[in-house]
């Protein structure tokens, strides 16, 4: 009893939201690093970032083309979902997470590595210094040692008529009990929405195929299957149009312990956050 009493209060902490409120701020902080040449190490997991936006940001831009860069070099086992804040009430519910207390404080564009561990927000002077200082975090993020080592393989079958079938096994090859929550955020490839600069975003989040908490034991291999029908409600929006060719789900799985940190801070806010890294993360397109 005493077991899952505890497994119990754990659950309880790690989903707990607090209360509402909102200030989002267009940042214009830029933070240069030198245009080197930047020589790319094996990473423990692939990483994960989320991208905080909205299509009214005129600093987003610039962090969107970096972050696809970054995605279509493939010197990184890295992906990134766009969370389109005024498009998506879904994505913008996301944003509110990375912040807590009375007022919900948190800046566009702000990108959050591996679920928060690192974040930079604001972007650099070019395209360039903010795609160096991307890749800075990414091999900061890769090199963590997760808590428990997690493999995952994911897999995507297109029904017809906008409705899918997300399927992802998950596997704790840890010789301890691994808590956390898998989040499996549909998105597409090349969004319906258009950002500051007049250009689709990618990756942009349109729901959740997955998103729930899980207890992996030692050794032992979970598999979820879940859907998505685009004809449904998804936050007020339905998706009837999507197409397979279009459609990239990607999941990651996030460990229930929380890390207090920061991120936007000005003389008039500061956002304080609970992060919970990801250990692995993994996509897959329609068969």
């Amino acid at each position: 009893m005493k077991k899952y009493v505890l497994i119990g209060l754990i659950i309880t902490l790690f989903i707990a939201t607090s209360v509402s409120g909102l200030s989002n701020i267009d940042n214009t902080q830029s933070t240069d690093i030198k245009n080197t040449e930047i020589e790319t190490t094996p990473l423990t997991h692939a990483v994960l970032a989320e991208q905080c936006t909205a299509t009214w940001c005129s600093n987003c831009p610039m962090v969107a083309e970096a972050l696809y860069n970054i995605y279509e070099s493939g010197d990184y086992s890295f992906y990134y979902v766009a969370l389109v804040d005024d498009m998506n009430s879904i994505a913008k519910n996301r944003n509110r997470e990375y912040s807590f207390g009375f007022s919900k404080i948190y800046a566009f564009p702000t990108v959050y590595f591996d679920g928060g561990n690192t974040n930079m927000v604001g972007r650099g002077s070019t395209v360039q210094a903010t795609e160096n200082e991307f890749r800075t975090l990414i091999e900061e993020e890769g090199q963590r040692t997760p808590r428990q080592p997690i493999t995952m393989e994911s897999s995507i079958t297109w029904n017809g008529n906008a409705k899918l079938t997300v399927t992802v096994s998950i596997t704790n090859q840890g010789n301890f009990p691994y808590l956390g929550k898998i989040r499996s955020f549909v998105t597409e490839i090349e969004s319906r929405w258009i950002d500051n600069s007049g250009d689709p975003y990618h990756f942009a989040f349109l729901d959740y195929a997955h998103n729930k908490v899980v207890l992996l034991m030692p050794g032992k291999t979970k598999t979820l299957t879940g859907t998505f029908d685009g004809n449904a409600d998804h936050g007020g929006q339905t998706y009837s149009d999507i197409t397979s060719d279009n459609i990239m789900v990607i999941s990651a799985i996030y460990h229930w312990m929380p890390h207090y940190r920061l991120g936007y801070q000005s003389d008039q806010y500061t956002q304080r956050y609970f992060a919970h890294y990801v250990d692995q993360a993994t996509a897959a397109t329609p068969i």
